[in-house]
């Protein structure tokens, strides 16, 4: 199911509270956000989001045992929840198994045609594999999906960064001088 599922299941002030959680996450507070979501959790024990978010913190430490009991007790409740899927797939990615990590993602886009995440890592995995074509496709499906990121600016094309900016510059700049040099 989806996140969105899981929390239309609580009240007003909890929903909150899971929120105030999640935007302490994502902009890089995490002590304080694990405080709150161990606060949150002694409340709601079984809230998968949460327990995800939790996990989340975890590979942030490389406590990826710890990240990986929380996100199986998450599957056992709901074997469809794609944020868990896509985490245990970040785990399979930081041990070193690709192929692993991809199937994950793969399986999480699977389930959920709409969580953006999964498309996100799946393009970065293409795109440290050499294979370009794969990666902009998932990374523009991320983008149009809905990233996790805090600073996701959905309104400025990716090709109008400053960093790929100047790629572009040197790949042309590169055909121009291999050119000259070869005629």
């Amino acid at each position: 199911m989806k996140e969105s599922y899981y929390k239309k299941q609580l009240q007003e002030e909890k929903k909150k509270d899971y929120e105030e959680c999640v935007e302490l996450l994502e902009r890089g507070s995490r002590k304080k956000a694990a405080k709150r979501l161990e606060e949150f959790l002694a409340e709601n024990p079984n809230f998968a989001p949460a327990l995800n978010k939790k996990a989340v913190i975890h590979i942030y430490r490389k406590e990826y045992n710890k990240a990986q009991s929380l996100l199986n007790q998450i599957l056992e409740q709901d074997p469809d929840f794609a944020p868990a899927i896509t985490n245990l797939g970040s785990i399979a990615k930081e041990m070193g198994n690709l192929n692993r990590a991809k199937k994950l993602y793969q399986k999480a886009v699977d389930i959920d045609d709409e969580y953006g995440p999964a498309y996100n890592n799946l393009g970065v995995i293409y795109r440290e594999e050499g294979n370009y074509s794969e990666s902009i496709k998932h990374l523009k499906k991320a983008r149009k999906k809905g990233s996790f990121s805090y600073h996701l600016n959905a309104d400025k094309p990716f090709y109008k960064d400053p960093g790929c900016l100047f790629v572009i510059f040197l790949v042309v700049s590169l055909v121009i001088v291999l050119y000259f040099l070869l005629t």
